[in-house]
């Protein structure tokens, strides 16, 4: 299966190259918009997701939707792997191969593609030297017709690369089912009404931040009544008048619930359930999130189960699809033939930790290594502390004519 390509070779006929650059522009996202956008999207044929796209686009400048979503994805990114052979043995050097930043890039792009739908992985650039894969790329969306298995040139185009056959499938990995459109789908809504909220709470403040005010005057002059709208102009900045006789300033007082009873709570509330779809709990994402420490680990078991899942997804994905790509496209990965990518379970023991288990296996009798326990804490550790047991000096004189026991006195000796 193209064994004989020009893998890691950047050429004219490269599938990614025939992609047209574009400029983007936000645009105003609503509701309807949105439907229409879905129903783009869904179309039996020659479905179109460029509209839905581009409202992804536009609401993930939203930085709370950015920061839950982030939470998420930042959390699968630092989790430590392994690769492991059939009886379960990892190998350092075979771990290097992806301790690079290109399989960062991977997973970044894997767990994306759950918030934005299906995504298709490019696998071509080596490194000239050690001919490993030195960066993963994503082709853009909008140009990619998962049905068909296209790459296409522009939106809207029916004919291009097929990236799900030979000789171009071991080189693209699509991510995620063919009509998959992802969880932003989900959370548009919530996010398009928190800003129409945002944008009618600035044109409150613009209107009524400084409260309306009038001047009542019973002079019938034009020229009184030019001074007095000149007055009530700058009072701004000037914040004093000078009036005459019966005439009078007053400020409008607003009534009913306060604005930030209005706005505020709307836009927590689509915080909330924006969050809930992402995380399944918001319990944990708010500084104001109250309840017992029971219930808000409830909360965060939540979240763990999703980020579960991710790895699990991951793992797959991995196995199913990455690994037999790698050997193909660069002889450095046919070592991978009797490995299997897992994550790394083992739970990290903290410098304390390691401390308090060295003195409970040292107390129970055991001999800890010196050397694991130096690297662990950092503290350097120049030998173990020995018993001994040395009978004290007895006066003579004061012996007992009865044999008597002795009771040895222990003391610690520290070899160096």
């Amino acid at each position: 299966m193209a064994q004989g390509a020009k893998v890691g070779r950047t050429y004219d006929n490269r599938p990614s190259n025939i992609i047209l650059p574009k400029s983007k522009s936000l645009q105003v996202q609503t509701l309807k918009k949105w439907k229409d956008a879905m129903t783009l999207a869904q179309l039996a044929e020659n479905a179109n997701r460029k509209p839905l796209l581009d409202l992804y686009d536009s609401i993930l400048l939203d930085s709370h939707l950015a920061s839950v979503i982030e939470s998420r994805t930042l959390k699968i990114k630092q989790s430590r792997f392994k690769l492991v052979d059939a009886s379960g043995k990892t190998n350092p050097e075979i771990n290097k191969l992806f301790e690079l930043p290109w399989f960062n890039s991977f997973i970044h792009h894997a767990i994306t593609a759950k918030f934005r739908g299906t995504t298709v992985v490019e696998l071509w650039d080596l490194n000239s030297e050690t001919m490993g894969l030195e960066n993963v790329n994503a082709i853009e969306q909008e140009n990619v017709l998962p049905l068909k298995g296209l790459i296409v040139k522009e939106n809207g185009d029916e004919t291009g690369y097929s990236y799900k056959e030979d000789p171009l499938k071991p080189y693209y990995i699509q991510i995620g089912k063919n009509k998959d459109l992802g969880i932003l789908k989900d959370v548009a809504p919530d996010a398009l009404a928190k800003k129409f909220a945002l944008a009618a709470w600035n044109e409150y403040i613009e209107k009524y931040g400084i409260p309306p005010r009038w001047v009542t005057t019973d002079s019938y002059s034009e020229s009184r009544e030019n001074e007095l709208a000149d007055m009530m102009a700058n009072m701004v900045s000037n914040h004093w008048a000078v009036l005459k006789g019966n005439e009078k300033i007053e400020v409008m007082n607003s009534t009913g619930s306060s604005s930030y009873e209005i706005f505020d709570k709307h836009i927590e509330r689509r915080n909330s359930e924006m969050t809930k779809r992402i995380l399944g709990q918001d319990g944990t994402t708010d500084a104001g999130a109250t309840g017992t420490y029971g219930s808000l680990k409830v909360m965060q078991d939540v979240s763990q189960d999703r980020h579960d899942s991710d790895k699990t997804d991951i793992k797959d994905l991995i196995n199913a699809e990455l690994i037999w790509r790698l050997q193909l496209i660069s002889p450095i990965y046919g070592v991978l033939k009797n490995y299997t990518f897992d994550w790394d379970e083992s739970k990290e023991m903290t410098p304390i930790e390691v401390v308090d288990a060295a003195v409970k296996l040292a107390n129970a009798g055991f001999l800890p290594d010196i050397k694991f326990i130096t690297d662990k804490t950092g503290i350097p550790i120049t030998g173990m502390k020995q018993d001994a047991l040395p009978v004290p000096p007895v006066n003579p004189g004061t012996q007992k004519k009865k044999s008597q026991k002795l009771q040895p006195v222990a003391f610690y000796r520290t070899k160096l």
